[in-house]
């Protein structure tokens, strides 16, 4: 494409003309570089010779007013001010094909400078369809990257076609919403920050944000992108340009929990087996048998650490399996019969409907086992007792909430902590796999992990999932 790549400015480098020819030549809209002054057409694309059957040869020797002869009074009064406002949109023109066919057209337009001259570059598409369109709504619909236009309000406007392989929607499920409908409620104060930063300002400006979207199964992906305004292109709006980085964010989580149970906890218990181990050798009493008592006790919590495991890496080998629907009164029997032959002499009771379906990751049994069960493991009272209830909730979305209450010690509250921060460092961290591993579940399942204070005493659990036919 020699033409257009010598008419680009000489401080424009080779790769960004390969890159600008290929966006150009391969834009779903027509687009022509109209000398207004002259009258001429300096370069079209293929879809512009698509849409008004003339050839490329053929366009370059015509007058550009011979593309709007019907109605070149407003294509004038369109041109002048882009000229003035450096973009502009418009509904009111038509486009003279070689066949005789008047087309309806959107025509889009910024100004670029070539030969020390303005001129217009225009994209235009045929207005077949009610509703507005983006001029570069082509450009960018095979793109991996969710784009996003919203107005000042924060409504959507514009939503490429990728959020449907990224997010699980269709383009025309958001359009029109609120974007901060879709954002988990602990992000949207950063996007309203984001989007306000654009209101703010009257020249261009992008600012660069991390924030969990909800998918259209009900989990929550998380996005890293930028929010953008630029008032000297034909956009009108606010540009949201965000790719999921999901994988990322649990693989770090992932790691840096990982990370602790074998640096700290396997480490330190490993060191207070060893210096019993070694009492062993010199010990004549019965100090013997309460050192032997210590080394079965912390072998047995690397048994439990070693069994949590296992239940990670089965999570980490589901993470791209979809949710899928449980039955939730078999599940919970299911628990209730396993605790209660190994914990004969607690006291548990369910209260729950006796056929329930829910929608959630694969998996949901381990975090209701692990729970429970975790309740009257820690429960060293006389008479340790689990009340599992189950209630359906619309306070803001549809839940279904499991809670698991019992009458124990409680947990601690740096365990809460670090799941609710999402992260773990050297001076803050949670003592093991399990309340992790329950996490990952309930936020792959779209829901929430939620603790409170028993009264008298202990803690309740609940997981909310979603509800499935």
């Amino acid at each position: 494409m020699p033409e257009r790549t010598e008419s680009m400015p000489d401080e424009v480098d080779s790769d960004a003309a390969r890159k600008f020819a290929a966006v150009f030549e391969g834009a779903n809209d027509a687009i022509f570089i109209v000398d207004v002054e002259n009258d001429s057409i300096v370069d079209c694309n293929p879809a512009a010779e698509d849409l008004v059957e003339y050839s490329h040869e053929e366009l370059m020797e015509m007058p550009a007013s011979d593309l709007h002869p019907h109605n070149l009074p407003q294509f004038m009064d369109f041109a002048d001010t882009v000229f003035e406002a450096g973009a502009g949109m418009t509904d009111e023109v038509s486009c003279y094909c070689k066949s005789g066919d008047i087309i309806p057209a959107e025509m889009s337009a910024s100004v670029v400078e070539l030969d020390g001259r303005p001129h217009l570059v225009n994209h235009i598409r045929e207005a077949t369809e009610p509703g507005e369109r983006d001029w570069f709504e082509g450009l960018i619909e095979q793109g991996k990257d969710v784009i996003t236009v919203v107005k000042p309000d924060g409504t959507i406007r514009y939503q490429s076609s990728s959020i449907d392989h990224e997010l699980g929607y269709e383009p025309g499920e958001v359009r029109n919403e609120s974007f901060l409908e879709f954002v988990h409620p602990d992000d949207e104060d950063e996007i309203q920050s984001a989007l306000q930063a654009m209101i703010d300002r009257s020249s261009g400006f992008t600012s660069y944000v991390q924030f969990r979207f909800r998918r259209a199964d009900g989990s929550w992906a998380w996005l890293e992108g930028s929010v953008s305004y630029r008032p000297d292109t034909p956009i009108t709006g606010y540009v949201i340009n965000a790719h999921d980085i999901t994988a990322r964010v649990e693989s770090y989580q992932q790691a840096a929990v990982l990370n602790r149970i074998l640096r700290h906890n396997l480490r330190n218990d490993l060191t207070v087996i060893l210096g019993h181990a070694e009492m062993l050798t010199d010990a004549e009493s019965t100090d013997v048998t309460r050192s032997a008592e210590k080394i079965v006790g912390k072998a047995e919590d690397l048994r439990d650490t070693s069994a949590y495991t296992k239940d990670l890496m089965d999570i980490l080998e589901t993470s791209h399996i979809p949710q899928q629907r449980h039955d939730l009164s078999t599940l919970l029997n299911t628990t209730v019969s396993r605790l209660s032959t190994r914990y004969p002499d607690a006291t548990i009771q369910v209260d729950a409907p006796s056929e329930l379906y829910v929608r959630a990751a694969p998996k949901l049994d381990v975090a209701i086992d692990h729970v429970a069960e975790n309740a009257l493991e820690h429960n060293d009272g006389e008479s340790p007792r689990l009340d599992i209830s189950v209630e359906a909730t619309t306070a803001d979305e549809d839940y279904v909430e499991v809670s698991i209450a019992d009458n124990g010690p409680g947990i601690p509250d740096q365990e809460r902590a670090v799941l609710v921060e999402g992260t773990e460092t050297p001076l803050k961290h949670g003592s093991g796999l399990g309340l992790w591993i329950v996490n990952w579940i309930l936020t792959r399942s779209g829901g929430h992990v939620r603790f409170d204070e028993n009264e008298p005493a202990g803690s309740i659990v609940t997981l909310a999932v979603a509800p499935s036919e």
